[in-house]
């Protein structure tokens, strides 16, 4: 089987902000999601759980697997007040 086949096997498609991030890793820290997704690092995380979204904290460690849903938004945007 050539290289570039295993290679593929092994990595995980997970989604941030609807957009697809490959790693080879099956858990991550948040500030590395969002630095393999780039995003800023000040954005917050959130893991996509069905209908809910659980903080995720940028030393906390997150076992990723196919097709996860992950939001990052700009600081201070969920659940702010609206003027």
């Amino acid at each position: 089987m050539p290289e570039s086949s295993e290679k593929r096997e092994k990595e995980i498609t997970f989604f941030v902000n609807n957009n697809p991030v490959m790693t080879e890793s099956k858990e991550l820290s948040g500030a590395a999601i969002k630095e393999l997704a780039k995003v800023p690092s000040d954005y917050e995380l959130y893991e996509v759980r069905g209908n809910e979204t659980v903080r995720v904290l940028d030393n906390q460690m997150v076992h990723i697997h196919e097709k996860e849903q992950f939001r990052a938004i700009p600081p201070g945007t969920f659940g702010a007040q609206c003027r």
